[in-house]
């Protein structure tokens, strides 16, 4: 049992020191945020404090509140007392640290060793630090996807998601359309835009090696993004260049078939006669322009078109009924437009990404 909230071992022989806490956001801020947060610090730079210290928080809520900076402008800090030994034992990152030939592994005039750390979220750190020490009554059992997340940007960093990983099937529970992704299968009535909230998913499944729902996430990317995600989370760029060649790869298909179609009804290959193939080279383009098709073949990587929304629009092109002529069927473009035009064809096509390729 814990005496306090930041005394993870009563007999510590060394401090985690952790500097501008909750400085680290798992979001990227909006214009408005940014703006505001500069002239925080700003007033707080203009604003001297008798005290430069702040009292050490108690709660868990007490922690969120933490400010990066004091109203001096100086760095804040909150200090951990902690084992080496358990640190060590989890984390490789830690033992070189401690171990090593660096200013960490150097008691301080106390006997402590001092080991820093800067910007991780307060409370994510606190619970990543209960769970190597054994206080697994102190963790939680419920986490927002934002905290989640913290915590997955500190196991990554720290290389200890043997410890932590048992955890995360309770915290899981709580993320906005995780078990959908668990259980992925393309409908049409899944598309949509592949943003930021996804991104983030796509991050902690991949931290926490959920392999569903990773797999899941990793093919609604390839299907809904419009060019290589961008992102400040440390996902592998291996992956993310991944998903963006399978999306050009099935663009690249989707655009052969219509503009392939194009030059077939000009040089006469497609239609029943020359009339024929001017009634529907006319139509095509005329449809082609209604929708925002460019005349020419765009050029790769395709930047602006997701696989689903070109597969919809494409799909959408008819060949209007000819006045006083009866239409064939072999006349008809969507005979030459089909690729990937049956949902079950689309997900058979991206089954999502594998996360062993990833590790």
């Amino acid at each position: 049992m814990k005496k306090s909230l930041l005394e993870l071992d009563p007999q510590a022989d060394a401090l985690l020191i952790l500097r501008c806490p909750n400085l680290q956001h798992v979001r990227e801020p909006t214009c408005q945020e940014a703006a505001a947060k500069k002239k925080n610090v700003e007033d707080n730079s203009s604003k001297k404090q008798g005290t430069d210290t702040m009292k050490a928080p108690e709660t868990n809520g007490e922690m969120a509140l933490l400010q990066p900076y004091l109203r001096n402008g100086d760095p804040n800090q909150i200090e951990f007392r902690v084992s080496a030994k358990h640190l060590c034992l989890a984390s490789p990152v830690f033992r070189k640290m401690i171990q090593g030939e660096f200013q960490e592994s150097k008691p301080n005039s106390e006997g402590l060793l001092e080991i820093c750390a800067s910007e991780w979220n307060a409370e994510a750190l606190l619970i990543v630090l209960d769970v190597l020490h054994n206080h697994h009554y102190n963790v939680p059992k419920r986490l927002s996807e934002d905290t989640i997340a913290q915590i997955g940007l500190i196991v990554d960093y720290y290389d200890c998601l043997e410890a932590v990983q048992i955890f995360f099937d309770p915290w899981d529970t709580g993320i906005g359309g995780w078990m959908g992704y668990s259980f992925w299968s393309y409908r049409e009535s899944l598309a949509e835009d592949f943003g930021d909230d996804k991104t983030l998913l796509l991050f902690i499944a991949w931290a926490f090696r959920s392999k569903t729902t990773f797999k899941g996430l990793t093919s609604s990317a390839i299907l809904n993004t419009q060019g290589l995600i961008e992102t400040h989370l440390p996902i592998p760029a291996q992956l993310l260049e991944r998903i963006n060649n399978q999306r050009v790869e099935l663009l690249d298909q989707l655009f052969s078939q219509l503009y392939s179609l194009q030059e077939d009804l000009i040089v006469g290959r497609v239609g029943c006669s020359l009339e024929c193939s001017c009634r529907l080279l006319g139509y095509l383009m005329k449809q082609m322009k209604e929708k925002g098709l460019p005349n020419k073949r765009p050029k790769k990587p395709f930047a602006g078109y997701s696989v689903v929304s070109l597969a919809k629009t494409i799909g959408s092109i008819e060949t209007p009924n000819w006045q006083g002529l009866k239409l064939l069927d072999r006349c008809k473009l969507k005979k030459s437009l089909g690729l990937y035009q049956d949902e079950k064809e689309l997900g058979i096509a991206v089954p999502g990404l594998i996360l062993e390729g990833f590790q």
